[in-house]
């Protein structure tokens, strides 16, 4: 009786001593399923700030262009330097038609022309559409607004 005793305890300790890796298996594949999601929303986070940026150098962009756009008879009567409100939204217009591969935008760009400071103002509005964090959220795309100023300064001013 005693040899099958042996026995028994024998093989018990070696399907232990087989169960041991499994504990490393299920773990690695809970890891991966938690990662794996992770790394999604990271790329769509990555992909809305990288719009983002596109967005906020196009707007930057076309206020400098506008900004260019000084009223030349006031100018040459007086020697003060101010925008002339129709050549820079025109000129910022442009800039914003001229650019290579310039970002989709959601709605028409507003272009301001403050008369009391001077100044161009450029509003660009973008939706960017996610991809893992579009399932969770319901496919509604994340907003993104980028506002840019620059005011015509006389040469050799910094």
């Amino acid at each position: 009786m005693t040899a099958p005793v042996a026995w028994l305890r024998a093989r018990a300790r070696a399907e232990d001593a087989d169960q041991r890796g499994d504990a490393m298996v299920i773990w690695c594949l809970g890891l991966a399923v938690l990662l794996l999601p992770l790394g999604g929303i990271s790329l769509d986070l990555w992909h809305a700030i990288s719009a983002e940026r596109a967005l906020q150098s196009t707007a930057s962009a076309a206020a400098d262009a506008g900004a260019s756009g000084i009223d030349i008879p006031t100018y040459r009567a007086t020697g003060r330097v101010t925008l002339a409100p129709s050549v820079a939204v025109n000129l910022a217009s442009t800039n914003l038609a001229e650019q290579s591969n310039p970002p989709v935008l959601s709605s028409p760009p507003d272009i301001i022309v403050a008369a009391n400071d001077g100044q161009i103002t450029v509003v660009l509005h973008e939706n960017v559409h996610l991809t893992l964090l579009g399932l969770l959220e319901g496919n509604r795309p994340i907003h993104i607004t980028a506002t840019a100023s620059a005011a015509p300064r006389p040469s050799g001013t910094p």
